[in-house]
């Protein structure tokens, strides 16, 4: 079994120990939950100090220990909601032991083991046993006594149940619609306070949200931590406090964020000081412009509470910064336009731009162009990305020069017609052109030979110079030679008649020279 493996059974067999009445459900979400979090020892002490503050033997004690592990309650919503729990047990009990009719029985628990109600009937038991309590009456007839009273008054409260559960219906559907609350809440809502004996919602509702507002001036977070109070999943306290903290880090946190803070930091330290700490996290993380960028890493410091949470959280923090930083220089040249958020992911913390740069300028060297070696700034960007191969992008390269060229010739030729005098059709002369410069590369990737070759052609057209001269231009233009060279060549055959031979003699001179220049 691997280490792993080893440790989720551990803490399972330990969880199933200490919390033998808990939820399957529950006891597999603390391993998941936890396992990457807490080592075995820290769980048996966080059970066992949990366990001390609840201090209750109700069958919902371990689940109830379970999700305060987990941030989902407040230890004082928790400890209300088993006083609820024990006070079904203890009407249970004693009914038996009184042999109460189920009727009642069933009664006294809508009443006084409902958090709807707001009746407890630990305390309304022991108000109604106050003036029988120094009397001779046996205990069994002292507590009967006692029920009677709580059964009178469950008959009263029940007696207008049915019209407040309908009122209530409406208040809380209307209440949703205004605070926008959650269709999961308003439905737990509705279930809660449609039950027999519920109290008004309205009045109660009205009167948590004012509180609030004194904390926070956020009606719909207001709303929903006021829900939240009304359903027992954080006691009024609470909600102030996370009504206060929310206040404190100028909402920029998510309320589900909220909550989960509140369970795990409000038990010891005030608002303020878990406000302190989230800002002390959020300006020790590296950032370019603002400590805001890592609010979410700041957030997933506290969410998480691990030792070496604030270290992961600064490590990627500090890879967000790189990447920051070269995406905005990579955004300032039109080399890397389109493809600056990949680079930067990519090479963010890894590679310097100065680096990017020099890589870039040596593949856009080697990709085959026409005009412009910045066509290929696209292709380039995909073979840093990984995304395309060199020699894949410089099969494209080389398609799209050769394309770019033959539309180039296609484009000049209009110009060029005006200086022939021949007959050709533009067709014709297209096709003279294109498969002249076939055999040669030179003029896909400089314009102002393309356009020289092209005008030493239509002289060939036009007979100022023969079909030995034109070649040997484009030759010499294609092994390297420059307009300066070629240009005083031509003039030098025009200025002089020449024989074949006398013309040979020159070609060959010219060529001796541009052979001597490369030497």
């Amino acid at each position: 079994m691997s280490d792993k493996a080893n440790k989720r059974s551990g803490m399972l067999g330990t969880i199933y120990n200490m919390l033998p009445g808990i939820d399957d459900d529950y006891a597999a979400k603390l391993v998941y939950t936890l396992e990457n979090k807490k080592t075995l020892p820290q769980l048996q002490q966080d059970i066992a100090d949990i366990a001390a503050q609840l201090s209750s033997d109700s069958p919902m004690t371990d689940t109830t220990a379970a999700k305060i592990l987990l941030d989902e309650i407040t230890v004082p919503a928790a400890l209300r909601q088993l006083r609820i729990y024990n006070n079904a047990t203890s009407i249970t009990e004693l009914c038996a032991a009184l042999e109460i009719p189920a009727k009642d029985t069933g009664k006294l628990l809508e009443v006084y083991s409902s958090f709807s109600s707001r009746k407890y009937f630990d305390e309304e038991f022991a108000a109604a046993l106050k003036d029988v309590q120094d009397s001779d009456m046996k205990d069994a007839d002292k507590a009967l006594h006692a029920v009677n009273i709580l059964l009178k008054n469950a008959d009263e409260l029940l007696a207008a149940s049915l019209k407040t559960a309908r009122q209530n219906k409406k208040d809380i559907f209307k209440t949703a619609d205004k605070y926008h609350l959650s269709v999961k809440t308003t439905a737990e809502l509705e279930l809660l306070y449609t039950q027999p004996a519920s109290i008004a919602f309205q009045p109660e509702f009205e009167r948590l949200f004012k509180l609030l507002l004194e904390q926070n001036p956020d009606k719909q977070l207001c709303a929903s931590l006021a829900a939240r109070a009304m359903l027992c999943q954080i006691t009024p306290k609470d909600a102030q406090d996370v009504a206060l903290l929310s206040k404190l880090l100028n909402g920029q946190i998510l309320e589900d964020d909220l909550m989960i803070i509140a369970c795990r930091y409000l038990k010891a330290k005030t608002p303020a000081d878990i406000a302190a700490t989230f800002e002390a996290v959020l300006k020790k993380l590296p950032h370019v412009s603002s400590p805001e960028e890592n609010l979410g890493l700041a957030v997933r410091v506290l969410l998480d509470g691990t030792a070496d949470s604030f270290e992961n959280a600064s490590q990627k923090a500090s890879i967000r910064r790189e990447r920051e930083v070269l995406r905005r220089n990579l955004s300032k040249k039109d080399l890397y336009s389109g493809y600056e958020y990949d680079l930067a992911d990519r090479f963010g913390g890894k590679k310097t731009f100065v680096q990017l740069e020099r890589e870039m300028q040596e593949l856009l060297h080697a990709l085959p162009y026409c005009s412009d070696e910045k066509d290929n700034k696209e292709l380039a960007c995909k073979v840093l990305l990984g995304s395309l191969s060199q020699e894949e992008a410089a099969k494209q390269a080389q398609y799209l020069r050769d394309l770019k060229a033959q539309t180039l010739t296609q484009g000049l030729a209009p110009e060029l017609m005006k200086s022939y005098l021949g007959t050709k059709s533009a067709e014709e002369l297209m096709k003279f052109f294109e498969e002249s410069l076939a055999p040669y590369t030179f003029w896909k990737s400089d314009r102002e030979k393309h356009v020289f070759a092209l005008r030493t052609l239509v002289g060939e057209l036009n007979g100022t110079y023969n079909r030995r001269i034109s070649q040997f231009v484009l030759e010499m233009l294609e092994n390297g030679s420059s307009l300066e060279l070629m240009t005083d060549m031509l003039t030098n055959i025009q200025k002089k008649k020449t024989s074949k031979e006398e013309l040979e003699n020159l070609l060959n001179r010219y060529k001796q020279a541009r052979a001597s220049s490369k030497a």
